[in-house]
């Protein structure tokens, strides 16, 4: 299974390679995002058995996942995610077909032939090649999608357990 965290705001596809990933804003994360918003060490990933789970590391800023602040959450294909005010959406999908950072990297070696952006884009008007459809549908904070409801909980993982550093002073602080 292919994982990757696409930014709405149009940067590179980031890919999720690892089983555990730390996304954060500093050089010392597995996935650095440089936004003021973001905590030094803002989330934890991990892929397991065809699952992408996201854990919040007690941010300031949270992390909500389809607009509802969360502790930890499931995460489906195409759901949207918040690391502080940083917006991206989730791919999932086959190793077989072409993921949005390859698509990503395809166009920039082809030098953007049309003169638009990369195929994840999908906003702007144009018709989108991508993943993603053309226009961006928000659904509003409390409203959530028919299909995928918040309130049905997601897979308990009892075997991993997380450990966290204080950002301040390096220190271990348990999580409840």
């Amino acid at each position: 299974m292919k994982a990757e965290l696409v930014p709405e705001n149009g940067d590179p596809p980031i890919p999720v390679v690892r089983d555990v990933t730390v996304v954060g804003r500093r050089e010392y994360c597995d996935v650095v995002i440089p936004n003021r918003s973001l905590s030094k060490r803002h989330c934890v990933l991990v892929k397991t058995d065809g699952l992408l789970v996201i854990r919040d590391l007690a941010t300031t800023n949270g992390t909500k996942v389809k607009g509802q602040k969360i502790r930890w959450a499931a995460l489906l294909p195409d759901d949207r995610i918040s690391l502080g005010a940083y917006k991206l959406r989730i791919y999932l999908g086959p190793d077989d077909m072409p993921s949005p950072s390859e698509q990503y990297q395809a166009k920039a070696r082809n030098g953007g032939r049309n003169g638009s952006r990369p195929e994840t884009e999908g906003a702007g008007g144009g018709t989108s090649t991508g993943p993603w459809p053309a226009a961006k549908v928000e659904v509003p904070v409390g409203f959530p999608e028919p299909s995928r409801s918040l309130v049905a909980s997601p897979p308990v993982i009892d075997d991993f357990q997380f450990e966290i550093l204080d950002d301040e002073e390096d220190e271990i602080i348990e999580l409840p």
